[in-house]
């Protein structure tokens, strides 16, 4: 299990698009984050949409993907969960922009503690149409079949498909899934989990559970936009939100 070096900082869900003044600010805050912090794990969706394909980058993601490489050049480690709005991304910045780079879930080792990290799209169960559209589009065939396409087409489909992703869950973001969170900590918790941290759901929460001797928490991360807040993971602390 990685042991990645405390303190931690975690954040999930900034949905960078192209012209949007949240990039800036972003980039502004992983310039500026604080020195003590020794790894930065982001849970996914950095941006509405970001594909492994190097020549689908814009500017967007050209700055802030510098900005991720000044913050590992001045010796913080990056891990990053593959979100809903990430497609293969391990093909191109598996090792060269992140030390970890996982399409569901990491499992770490922090300050003794054991730290279950994921994007949280995989929680509700129930949300059988976004559970089909995940199998396929993670899908390696499918992939591989886009990116036979013409430049100019493969820019095409990712423009409709952040189009795309900006409705999907709706029905299913109105309330957070309590009872399916519940059974997804619980099962965790028993394998030894102490610490369960999820985005997805964009609203920032903490909520604590036992079964039988052994004790967890869930720490659901909030939009990034929502009021610039990370969760912060001090050895011997308990994990607390912090604002930017």
């Amino acid at each position: 299990m990685p042991s990645p070096e405390a303190p931690l900082a975690l954040l999930g869900d900034a949905h960078l698009r192209e012209g949007d003044a949240e990039v800036t600010g972003f980039v502004r805050f992983l310039d500026h984050l604080p020195g003590d912090i020794r790894t930065l794990a982001i849970l996914g969706d950095l941006f509405a949409v970001w594909i492994g394909s190097p020549d689908l980058l814009r500017a967007h993601h050209r700055d802030v993907i510098g900005a991720l490489e000044r913050l590992r050049g001045r010796g913080c480690s990056l891990l990053y969960i593959e979100g809903n709005h990430d497609f293969f991304l391990e093909r191109i910045y598996s090792r060269r922009l992140f030390d970890l780079l996982a399409k569901d879930s990491l499992d770490l080792a922090v300050g003794g503690r054991q730290v279950h990290l994921a994007h949280g799209d995989l929680v509700n169960t129930r949300d059988r149409q976004y559970l089909a559209w995940r199998a396929l589009s993670k899908n390696r065939l499918f992939f591989a079949a886009f990116s036979m396409l013409p430049a100019g087409a493969r820019l095409l489909i990712a423009d409709r498909l952040e189009a795309r992703l900006a409705k999907t869950n709706v029905e299913f973001r109105r309330g957070f899934p309590f009872s399916e969170c519940e059974a997804y900590a619980r099962k965790r918790i028993a394998q030894g989990d102490e610490v369960l941290v999820f985005g997805h759901f964009h609203e920032e929460r903490r909520i604590d559970y036992r079964v039988g001797e052994k004790s967890g928490t869930v720490f659901v991360l909030p939009a990034w936009s929502a009021g610039h807040r990370y969760l912060r993971i001090d050895p011997g602390a308990e994990p607390v939100f912090v604002s930017a």
